[in-house]
Parts: structure tokens; C-alpha cells; sequence
């Protein structure tokens, strides 16, 4: 008899007939939820540098997200990338991923740190040379507080980039602060390329006159 596996997200029994089983992904997700996530993989642009976003920042992508680094549910941490692992990794061969950081207080908190979890998934050279200061929730805050998240990022190791692209990660883009102040922080590392990669970013709805 066949081992009965749940989905990662809603805990719901994936049945044999559910695209996860037939596929054989690696990750253990409903087809419900694998459609709910919806990759769509956006191409957008930081300052002067190529981004790419996997998801939308819609309201399931909120709620999975929150579920992983707010409710300490671990075991979400292979959902968000690792189903194009293989691919991510080819796209950004060569690069080494700079994750951004949350708070140490916070990591300690939930026992991991969230962004450094997901980017394990793609399996490329790791380098957490950033680090947050203080305690800063972007998601209630104004744009004016926002900017301010340059304050509380600082490198804590300055190694030689001149040879390295570097993958910024984060999970979410929303006004681009965060990785606006990462970016300025690498520039001064003089890397040979920069590259920004979002598990879900936030769509500027367009207004219909």
C-alpha cells in the first residue's frame, strides 16, 4: 500500500491521481496549491540590474510565506524554489547567492533564518556577508519608514567580489527598499556582475481612465 503523503501547504492528503503524485515532483504539494502559487517568473528591474520574481505576491503567497517564517513551519522551506531548483541554478551558474538577512533576534526566534532556507534550494555557493541591525517591518510600514532600511543594513565581512556575480535573494519585493540598500552596500565590494532573484513580488495594479 502506498505511503499516504500530505501537502506541505494545507496538510490536505495528495490523492494518487493529484498532478504532485503522476509528476513525481520533489515537492510535496496539492494541485491545488501548486495552482495557487501560480509561478509566473516576472522580469522586472532594480536601479540598474536584472530582477527576476518567481511568484506574485498575492494573498496565498502571503499567507504560505507567513505560514514559513511567521508560524515556524519549517518544512515549507523547499516549496518556494525547489520545484526549479535545477533550473534556477543553470539560469545563475556561476553566481554566488548574497541572502537577505532578518534580524538575529528574529532567526533566534524561529530557530532558522527564512531567506537563507529557501536559497539552499538551488544549491549554489552561499555568502551571508550582510547583516540586519535592528528589528524593521517593512509590511506596516510607510514608504518614508521604508527607506529607512538602510540604517539597519551593514556588511559584517567585506571579501574581495571583483571576480564574482552575486545573487541577491530575498523573499519579498515590494518597494524595493531592502535590496535597493543591499545592492548599495555590494557596490562597494566592486562584484563583477549583480543579479536579484524574489521568491514573490509585489504587482503595481494598472489604473483603467
Amino acid at each position: 500500500m502506498p505511503l499516504i503523503k500530505n501537502c506541505k501547504s494545507c496538510c490536505k492528503p495528495i490523492k494518487n491521481n493529484d498532478a504532485c503524485r503522476i509528476l513525481n515532483t520533489k515537492i510535496n504539494l496539492c494541485t491545488t496549491c501548486q495552482k495557487a502559487m501560480n509561478p509566473l517568473f516576472i522580469s522586472f528591474r532594480v536601479l540598474t540590474y536584472q530582477g527576476l520574481a518567481i511568484y506574485e505576491y498575492n494573498e496565498f503567497m502571503r499567507q504560505l510565506i507567513y505560514q514559513f517564517k511567521g508560524c515556524f513551519d519549517y518544512e515549507l522551506c523547499k516549496v518556494f524554489l525547489g520545484n526549479f531548483a535545477q533550473e534556477i541554478r543553470l539560469m545563475y551558474s556561476g553566481y554566488t547567492i548574497i541572502p537577505i538577512p532578518s534580524f538575529q533576534g528574529d532567526d533566534e526566534t524561529r530557530g532558522f533564518n527564512h531567506v537563507l532556507e529557501i536559497s539552499k534550494a538551488i544549491g549554489l555557493e552561499m555568502m551571508p556577508i550582510i547583516q540586519k541591525t535592528g528589528r524593521h517591518k517593512q509590511a506596516t510600514s510607510n514608504l518614508r519608514s521604508r527607506e529607512e532600511i538602510y540604517q539597519f543594513l551593514r556588511l559584517k565581512l567585506s571579501p574581495d567580489l571583483r571576480r564574482k556575480k552575486v545573487l541577491i535573494i530575498d523573499d519579498i519585493y515590494t518597494t524595493g527598499s531592502t535590496i535597493k540598500a543591499a545592492i548599495n552596500l555590494i557596490e562597494k565590494l566592486n562584484p563583477k556582475k549583480i543579479s536579484v532573484l524574489v521568491v514573490a513580488k509585489a504587482m503595481v495594479k494598472k489604473v483603467n481612465k
